[in-house]
């Protein structure tokens, strides 16, 4: 009986030790997706953008909150992403709200940001960075069936002793069902900010 026993804790360790996924530091992801890999924020440079963050002035007012989920299963491999929604108004009215969807539980990638890319300087260009300085690259799309998809480029910054974010964002698209009149123009302003910690 101990014999049996024995075996069959050796197969579960065996099988245990197999199941485990290769590790590869998100900064040094290719791009190449490799099937049952775990793409790790191993060095926490994404712990730096988790959190609440604002920009405010005269006219515009956003509101940023930016969480971080581990280990998230796309179909293929493992990856450490942030995913995110955003408040703005427009001289007091809000033109798009979807931090609500921070409470559900879906896939990374529908959440209104997400994403996990590590930019160097030079992709794409970043006249004041300093030569070894990273930034986060992130997905953002209007939740609705007619959607428009841009990027947003966070690059860590202290304001007057506080965390601070410069985000850049550009409008990269819009899809739409084909027969159906295009989309209003994109609800969120493209350009750079400096959004601070709260």
């Amino acid at each position: 009986m101990k014999k049996y026993i024995a075996i069959l804790l050796l197969s579960l360790i065996s099988m245990n030790c197999k199941s485990q996924s290769q590790i590869i530091n998100l900064k040094n992801d290719d791009g190449s997706g490799l099937a049952g890999v775990y793409y790790k924020d191993v060095d926490n440079f994404m712990n730096y953008f988790v959190g609440t963050w604002v920009f405010s002035n005269t006219t515009k007012y956003w509101k940023i909150v930016l969480l971080k989920k581990t280990k998230m299963y796309n179909g293929k491999f493992y990856e450490d992403v942030i995913v995110g929604g955003v408040e703005y108004k427009e001289n007091g009215v809000t033109k798009v709200n979807t931090l609500s969807y921070l409470n559900s539980n879906m896939n990374y990638y529908d959440y209104p940001i997400s994403g996990n890319s590590i930019y160097p300087n030079h992709t794409p260009r970043c006249l004041d960075c300093l030569p070894n300085e990273l930034r986060l690259g992130l997905s953002y799309y209007e939740l609705n069936p007619d959607t428009t998809f841009g990027t947003m480029i966070l690059r860590k910054k202290t304001v007057n002793g506080q965390d601070a974010i410069q985000l850049r964002l550009t409008a990269n698209m819009v899809l739409h069902k084909e027969g159906t009149a295009m989309p209003n123009v994109f609800k969120l302003p493209v350009g750079t900010y400096t959004l601070i910690k709260q």
